[in-house]
């Protein structure tokens, strides 16, 4: 097992994700600087990505690029040097190798950015407190 795989899971409650590639659990991590990247160089935005990724429709240089994106700010997080300098290339031929391929990548990454999109995160991945769910005894019903 690499020191990737134990370094720091996945926090769903952060927006997190993860993808195995070559053997090694990666870490999607949606911080705000990894999705201004990820607007800034595909030139389309958030929204438009998270439906396009549920759709299945990213082209493989844009899938490798959010996966590259999202693990490098992974990486940054967790002063993992290796994970903070992935090549974008590099992870687009081990998403075509990996055993669950484009599908299973499109579909973590459609999961990751719709997360994000519903802004239920700050920009340090903490869940926002109005997105705290609470239960009371009465509830609004359209009729």
């Amino acid at each position: 097992m690499s020191d990737l795989d134990t370094a720091a899971p996945a926090i769903e409650d952060r927006g997190e994700l993860a993808l195995t590639l070559d053997g090694t659990r990666m870490v999607l991590r949606p911080t705000f600087e990894a999705v201004s990247e990820i607007e800034e160089t595909l030139d389309r935005g958030l929204v438009d990505l998270a439906r396009a990724a549920v759709a299945g429709k990213l082209k493989m240089s844009e899938t490798a690029q959010i996966v590259g994106a999202c693990v490098r700010a992974w990486g940054r997080e967790t002063d993992n040097k290796g994970v903070a300098g992935a090549n974008d290339k590099r992870i687009a031929r081990l998403i075509m190798d990996s055993d669950d391929g484009v599908h299973e990548a499109m579909v973590t990454i459609g999961g990751m950015l719709s997360m994000a999109v519903t802004g239920g995160y700050t920009t340090a991945g903490e869940l926002k407190p109005s997105m705290i769910t609470t239960t009371t005894e009465k509830a609004l019903v359209d009729g």
